[in-house]
């Protein structure tokens, strides 16, 4: 009792405290009013989720509470206080610019952030936030030089006793909340769970909790069990199996506009798309994100696993799929005689491809820099009419049939909200705000060139004379801030797709999971090979649906592998970059100004020279032709040609050397 008054009477013990108390609330308050972009709505919060505001505070201050064992006390509160509210700005901006919030993932997406950064952020922008960040590093520095140390002596072990004591509190606190329900531990939607729970929470939620969870019935036995049904149920499997060429075509950000209720748009800008939804299968997927999160509808595609059974926003493309080979329609496929190929008109380090694709079953990936595109969106994406040519290149480049996988990017963000389109065909009123009215309108003309190019596409295909089946969906909703209340559907979380064919599959529509979209298409071609896909195909309309895939893919990514006892089945491929082999056939000198002619085969504009290992700087004359500048050309000179993306190295052709 003496010491707690002899404490009490201390006043350098009662600004500790107090610190300790208030500027955690404070903290959380500021990164609530930010990431909801009002004072008010953020007072709100704090008041309407007592018990979650109070459980991301006590969250921050388990974070500040180790300051009590340093000396420079006050500068590691202003760092770390720096940092959550940097966080908290982060948050704003990514939810003006793509509606979900910032969370643990991105953080692996910064080399990928960094090289679109110029297409959602002006110069000026960029600038300012580098400014910004130099300051912050500054003024860091000037309070860590010029902030007294703490005077007294520091008691460490009554001090780290204080800390274990909060961190425990803490953990204590929030099991008791979510075992109450006012939190939880699987988001079914990041937005809302980020609305419902805080930031702070919802972030850390997000670092700390990757993979599958282990289902509390997994077992050896649990998987023999929903194994033995498949053996029990061979309906499906004296069926014969249709093989045509299949191509899925991922639509950067494409949906149909025409559902918002209330806007008015001068003509359609998908005709030709809505003209095939009535004609063949088509429906709506349920998909995970807005404004972002390609990679994930792109992952639930492939391998019919569900995202929800992942940890909060796990991006599965820069976790456990850089460690391992995972079932999927390629794998499938492959089975059945198909070659395997992806096409993407961006970067193929981008999401980490170019690696991720070889543990997906592709033999080849086609990524810009094996394409020759001419013609960029005024954001500079690439325009999509050119996978047309890709597309029909890769099925002429084998003999068998071909599974093709192919990423769209000409519907992705920004949207402008200046007029930037001159004589826009599709003309947009019944909005408000001017800017997102032009937003709108710039995204509505972008995805009338996307309907051009499947009309373009679809009739290329028709004429190669060859049984295929192309899939057409919308990865995610675009940033456009569309409410559920906005759209006929009722959700911003489905996408329109679409089962074009030749071969006379039956129209069969209706809304599905992303995940089910491959077993879906499967079904109709009679093809059960694959665990994953028997399952979806046989029990999508069983009970225990659900828990029996978390299972599967538990057992699959991180359990024991009983699925295929015990032992992994699928090996990586050897990923060829491009199905088009890039070589030097000669090299010759131009001039004696030092001009140097590389000849050679498939050459693009991402194509660098390099002499003795020295990179020069490389001129694109045409798909046979590349220039350099290189005095002192002699006998002997390595030459060699690589395929660049940023920093990275994708391909290189053999070595090539020069003779007088």
């Amino acid at each position: 009792m003496n010491r707690i008054k002899a404490f009490f009477k201390n006043k350098d013990n009662i600004k500790t405290l107090l610190i300790y108390i208030f500027l955690p609330i404070l903290l959380n308050l500021v990164v609530e009013i930010l990431s909801r972009s009002s004072v008010i709505k953020g007072f709100k919060y704090m008041f309407t989720h007592p018990v979650p505001f109070l459980c991301n505070s006590m969250i921050i201050l388990s974070v500040l509470i180790f300051t009590l064992l340093v000396k420079r006390r006050i500068f590691g509160l202003a760092v770390l206080s720096v940092l959550w509210i940097t966080c908290g700005i982060a948050n704003m901006v990514l939810l003006n610019v793509r509606v979900t919030p910032f969370n643990a993932s991105d953080l692996k997406l910064i080399d990928s952030a960094i090289t679109i950064m110029n297409k959602y952020f002006s110069s000026v922008m960029v600038v300012f936030v580098v400014l910004a960040f130099i300051a912050v590093v500054m003024l860091a520095v000037f309070i860590f030089f010029k902030v007294p140390k703490v005077k007294y002596n520091i008691n460490y072990v009554s001090n780290a006793v204080i800390v274990g004591i909060v961190i425990v509190g803490m953990f204590a606190f929030l099991n008791i909340s979510i075992d109450t329900g006012f939190m939880s531990t699987k988001f079914t939607n990041l937005t809302t769970a980020y609305n419902e729970y805080g930031f702070v929470y919802c972030f850390i939620n997000g670092l700390v909790n990757t993979g599958v969870k282990k289902p509390e019935d997994y077992s050896p036995d649990t998987i023999d069990e929903i194994i033995n049904k498949f053996e029990n149920n061979n309906d499906e499997e004296n069926k014969d199996i249709k093989t045509p060429n299949v191509v899925f075509l991922q639509l950067e950000s494409f949906f149909n506009i025409n559902d918002v209720n209330d806007l008015v748009l001068s003509e359609n800008p998908i005709p030709f798309y809505t003209k095939l939804c009535q004609e063949y299968t088509s429906g709506y997927l349920n998909v995970f994100n807005v404004g972002y999160g390609t990679s994930n509808t792109e992952f639930e595609v492939m391998t019919g696993m569900n995202l929800n059974d992942f940890g909060p926003g796990e991006i599965p493309y820069k976790t456990i799929l850089k460690e391992t080979t995972c079932e999927n329609i390629a794998y499938d496929l492959k089975e059945n005689g198909y070659a395997t190929h992806a096409i993407h008109n961006n970067t193929g380090t981008f999401y980490g491809r170019n690696s991720v694709f070889k543990n997906l079953g592709y033999d080849t990936f086609t990524s810009i820099e094996y394409m020759h595109v001419t013609e960029f969106t005024p954001m500079s994406w690439a325009k999509d009419k050119f996978l047309t040519k890709e597309i029909i290149d890769t099925l002429k480049s084998t003999e068998n049939q071909d599974y093709i996988y192919t990423i769209s990017v000409q519907g992705h963000g920004s949207y402008p909200t200046e007029p930037i389109l001159e004589n826009p065909l599709i003309k947009v009123s019944g909005v408000e705000n001017e800017g997102q009215r032009n937003a709108i309108e710039y995204y509505a003309n972008e995805i009338n060139e996307m309907d051009k190019f499947v009309e373009e596409l679809v009739n290329a295909l028709n004429e190669f004379g060859e049984d295929i089946v192309l899939v057409m969906f919308g990865d995610h909703l675009p940033g456009l801030g569309f409410s559920d209340e906005e759209l006929k559907n009722g959700s911003q979380y489905q996408t329109p797709y679409v089962i074009w064919d030749n071969i006379g599959l039956p129209k069969e529509d209706e809304t599905i999971e992303a995940f089910q979209l491959a077993s879906k298409v499967m079904s109709q071609l009679n093809i059960s090979t694959g665990v994953i896909n028997k399952y979806h195909q046989k029990y999508k309309d069983d009970e225990e649906y659900l828990s029996g895939l978390q299972n599967l893919e538990y057992d699959i990514l991180y359990g024991r592998k009983s699925v295929y006892g015990g032992i992994n089945p699928y090996d990586a491929t050897d990923l060829k970059m491009g199905i088009k082999e890039i070589s030097i056939t000669k090299v010759e000198k131009e001039n004696e100004e030092g001009n140097v002619i590389i000849k050679g085969q498939n050459f693009t504009d991402y194509s660098v020279v390099y002499v003795n290992g020295d990179e020069f700087s490389t001129e694109y004359v045409d798909e046979n032709t590349l220039r350099i500048k290189y005095n002192g050309l002699k006998t002997l000179d390595a030459f060699v040609v690589k395929q660049k993306s940023g920093d990275s190295k994708l391909s290189s052709t053999k070595e090539c050397l020069y003779y007088e």
